[in-house]
C-alpha cells in the first residue's frame, strides 16, 4: 500500500491576529506547528510523498518553518482560494508523480498533535473500505441556531460526533470526486462530504481528543495534547542502542564525533562513527520512532560519507518533535586499540553539544574485549548507548 499525505496550509489564519500564519508559529518546544505535522507523517510513512499546500508563492516562508530533515521530504504546491480548491491542487500534484499513491491522507496542517498511531489507523481503514475519518463523540450539548442566533433545534448528543483529520481515501476515486465537486457549485466542508456525494459511504475510526486544531493565539500554549492511558502516558522512557563496524585501512576512526589517530577506521556508508550510530538508535528507541536505518538508509546516496554528527542533530530534532527531551546519556565503546580514554572528555563535550544537554549529563566509557572475537582481535569496534528521555511539559 503506497500512502501519501497532503497537508492543507493555504489558509489566511485570520483568527490568529497579527503575525505569521498559524502553521509557521512556534510551539513551546521551539518547533513550528507545521514541523510537528510534517514530521509525524514522515515518521509514520517512510518514503511516502508529502505535499504541503501553501498560499500562492508561499513556499519560501513554509520551507523556513521546517527543519532541514523535513524540508528534504516535502513538496510545496500553491493552493487555491478555498480549502476545497487547495486540496484539489494537491491531489493533482500527486497524480503527476511517477507513482501516484493508493491511499491519500488529507490533514489540516494546523493539527500539530496528530499521532503516528492515528495516521496509520486511518490509512489502514481507508485501504479496507475506501474512505475513513477519525471521529470523537461530542461532550457538549449541541443546538442548531437560526441566522439570528436563536435555538431552533435541540440535537440529541447520542450519535453526534466531531470529525478530525487526517481523512484517508483511495486516491483515484477522491481525485475524480473532487473534479466533479469543482463543477457543481457547492461549497463542501471537508473531503468526506465530497466522497459521500460522489463515491459512497465513509467509515470511521476513533479519533484522539489530543488531536487539537490551532485556531486562536491561546491554542499555541498547549505544549502537548491530553494523553490517553492507551497512548503511553509515562513521563520518562529509556532507549538503548548498539552498533558494530569493521575496522579497515583508508578510513578515519571516529568516536562520538572525535577523530582518534589510528591506522584503521570504521567501514560504513556514512563516516561510520559507531558511537553516534548507537546513540541515534537509543534516542529513536526512547521516543518509539524506529531505528537509524529507517531514516538514514545505507543505500541512500544523500548519506554517503556524511558526518554522523549531522545525522545526530537531525535525530534530536525528530525526538523533540515527537514530544521528548533527552535527559542524560551513558555510552560504552568496546575497542581493543587505540585507547579512547585520553579523548573521553572531548567526546563527551561533542555529544553534549549535539544533544543540547550539559556535559555532566553525558558519560562515555572505554572497554576492551580481552582479545575475544572480532572486536578483541582488532577487526571491529562496537558501541552501546542508553538514554533517558523526558516528556516535554
Amino acid at each position: 500500500m503506497r500512502v501519501a499525505a497532503l497537508l492543507a496550509a493555504a489558509g489566511s489564519s485570520a483568527r490568529m491576529g497579527a503575525g505569521p500564519k498559524k502553521e509557521y508559529r512556534l510551539l513551546p518546544d521551539g518547533l513550528t506547528v507545521l514541523e510537528h505535522s510534517v514530521s509525524v507523517f514522515a515518521d509514520a510513512f517512510p518514503g511516502a510523498d508529502l505535499v504541503v499546500v501553501v498560499p500562492p508563492d508561499g513556499s519560501g516562508e513554509a520551507r523556513a518553518a521546517l527543519t532541514p530533515a523535513s524540508q528534504g521530504r516535502v513538496r510545496f504546491v500553491d493552493g487555491g482560494s478555498t480549502r476545497q480548491g487547495s486540496v484539489m491542487r494537491g491531489l493533482e500534484a500527486l497524480a503527476r508523480t511517477e507513482t501516484p499513491p493508493d491511499i491519500v491522507l488529507v490533514h489540516d496542517a494546523a493539527r500539530p498533535w496528530i499521532t503516528r498511531e492515528l495516521a496509520k489507523a486511518v490509512a489502514e481503514k481507508a485501504a479496507e473500505s475506501g474512505a475513513c475519518v477519525p471521529v470523537v463523540p461530542t461532550v457538549d450539548t449541541m443546538k442548531r441556531l437560526d441566522a439570528d442566533g436563536t435555538i431552533v433545534e435541540h440535537l440529541a448528543r447520542d450519535g453526534v460526533f466531531a470529525v478530525q483529520t487526517p481523512q484517508g481515501f483511495s486516491f483515484a476515486p477522491l481525485l475524480a470526486a473532487h473534479k466533479k465537486a469543482a463543477l457543481d457549485g457547492t461549497a463542501y466542508t471537508d473531503d468526506a462530504e465530497i466522497w459521500a456525494r460522489y463515491v459512497g459511504p465513509v467509515s470511521t475510526v476513533p479519533g484522539d481528543r489530543g488531536n487539537l486544531k490551532v485556531t486562536f493565539p491561546g491554542d499555541l500554549g498547549l505544549a502537548a495534547p491530553p494523553v490517553s492511558v492507551n497512548a503511553g502516558s509515562a513521563a520518562f522512557r529509556v532507549g538503548s542502542g548498539w552498533d558494530i563496524h569493521r575496522l579497515v585501512e583508508g578510513r578515519r576512526l571516529l568516536v562520538g564525533g572525535v577523530e582518534i589517530p589510528f591506522e584503521k577506521g570504521e567501514d560504513g556508508h556514512s563516516d561510520g562513527d559507531v558511537l553516534i550510530h548507537a546513540v541515534i538508535d537509543a534516542l529513536l528507541g526512547a521516543s518509539a520512532l524506529g531505528d537509524i536505518g529507517a531514516f538514514y538508509p545505507p543505500g541512500d546516496e544523500r548519506y554517503r560519507n556524511i558526518s554522523s554528527r549531522v545525522l545526530l542533530r537531525d535525530a534530536v530534532s525528530r525526538v523533540s518533535a515527537a514530544g521528548w527531551r533527552i535527559e542524560n546519556l551513558d555510552c560504552t565503546v568496546v575497542l581493543e586499540r587505540p585507547k579512547i580514554r585520553p579523548r573521553v572528555d572531548e567526546i563527551r563535550e561533542t555529544l553534549a553539544a549535539d544533544l543540547g544537554i550539559p556535559v555532566d549529563a553525558v558519560s562515555v566509557k572505554g572497554k576492551t574485549n580481552e582479545g575475544v572475537d572480532a572486536v578483541g582481535e582488532g577487526r571491529a569496534v562496537e558501541a552501546y548507548a542508553v538514554c533517558l528521555a523526558v516528556r516535554l511539559p
